[in-house]
């Protein structure tokens, strides 16, 4: 599969592929800032607001495997500017809703061209860089989802003052314009290579995953570290607002945990090997930090703490990421251990579904924002006791 590219033309390549996969998660996270003024204009409670994210992510889920598919099958290249270039279209649109049923629509619609960008962008990176330098590649690749969430809550809230909530979404939607052209100019079509007699096929993985009860463990605790990484960005936002903190300074909190989250991608896996921690362990040290940084995040009331913990709590919430891919393509193995990880991405993304709803639900009932880091807090001690079930990985051969 590695086409042996030299020189910059891989880094660009790269460098198209993480904007496109970060413009999934702009789009995404668009939402967070601009959720307290669109409320008020549509007259809508916490949680109908957040099936906005609920309804993005059923788009989003529902096209993981079939991209996985296509990007086997087709140019990467191709399906990145299609689905980039959609993506932005329903991101216009948001601006130009009529009401909240409109609104669902259009953010399901978004999530479905979002979903097969990952594939696509992972296969890039397969095909660019050499086995022995792969795992760098896809450490920046997967740094992308902190990027998306920072760019997100930092152009989001300083549009939003100047030129309202629906201009908002209209010029963010000109960044995939970029992309496009990015992913034009830097990413090379892969050369057609002969499929192999005995190739296996996608029912062939699917049985391996779910055939092995070990598998299913691992997916249960990162639905639970999900559900909690995911929910900060969603609704972290909103808690610094409910505070009496502007959209603009709830937007650099958030942004805070993203910066620590981008830094712990890329390093997450050298510092464990540095430590001598083995996945296992390391995943559930990373989610009882999790836990207590949830806790103090509820529990501070000021702008500056509430930034300082944010970063804590972003360091600890993308530490994890890498070693639940790990342990899960060491069990598969090297045969299926790809569609191993598409399996577990698209099980730890369901928990996108639910959690802004069950959050929703909690703050319209309670009306208060510190049981729900308390809740998170429990989420994550659930994650780390269901990852003390899982068994050592068997290696791959």
């Amino acid at each position: 599969m590695f086409t042996n590219q030299n020189g910059s033309s891989r880094w660009l390549a790269l460098l198209a592929a993480v904007l496109a996969f970060s413009f999934t998660f702009i789009s995404r996270f668009t939402w967070a800032p601009l959720m307290g003024t669109v409320m008020t204009e549509f007259s809508i409670n916490n949680a109908q607001a957040g099936l906005y994210m609920t309804a993005f992510f059923a788009g989003y889920c529902i096209t993981q495997i079939p991209g996985g598919i296509m990007a086997d099958k087709l140019q990467p290249k191709y399906i990145l500017i299609i689905a980039t270039l959609m993506s932005g279209v329903c991101t216009a649109l948001m601006g130009t809703i009529s009401g909240y049923s409109m609104g669902l629509a259009v953010r399901v619609a978004n999530g479905l061209f979002a979903g097969v960008i990952m594939s696509s962008c992972s296969k890039i990176v397969i095909a660019n860089f050499p086995a022995q330098e792969r795992a760098t590649g896809m450490g920046i690749l997967l740094a992308s989802p902190p990027i998306g969430i920072l760019l997100a809550n930092q152009i989001a809230p300083r549009l939003l003052s100047k030129v309202g909530w629906r201009s908002t979404f209209i010029y963010i939607s000109l960044i995939a314009i970029l992309v496009v052209i990015c992913l034009f100019i830097f990413v090379k079509p892969i050369p057609k290579m002969q499929a192999p007699a005995n190739k296996p096929g996608l029912l062939d993985g699917l049985k391996v995953y779910f055939g092995d009860s070990q598998q299913i463990v691992l997916a249960l605790s990162g639905f639970m570290f999900m559900f909690v990484n995911n929910g900060f960005s969603t609704w972290g936002n909103r808690y610094a607002q409910s505070l009496g903190l502007t959209a603009t300074q709830g937007g650099m909190i958030v942004s805070a945990f993203s910066i620590a989250g981008i830094i712990a991608s890329c390093f997450s896996g050298k510092i464990a090997a540095a430590l001598k921690i083995e996945h296992k362990k390391f995943i559930i040290i990373t989610l009882i930090l999790m836990g207590a940084g949830s806790v103090l995040f509820g529990f501070m009331g000021s702008y500056i703490t509430l930034v300082l913990i944010g970063i804590l709590f972003g360091a600890f919430a993308y530490f994890p990421s890498t070693h639940y891919t790990t342990l899960a393509s060491m069990r598969a193995g090297d045969q299926y251990g790809a569609t191993a990880i598409s399996i577990q991405n698209l099980i730890f993304q369901s928990a996108s579904l639910v959690q802004p709803v069950i959050i929703g639900r909690i703050i319209d009932v309670t009306g208060n924002y510190t049981i729900v880091w308390v809740f998170f807090a429990g989420v994550c001690l659930c994650g780390s006791g269901i990852c003390c079930a899982f068994r050592a990985a068997r290696k791959a051969a």
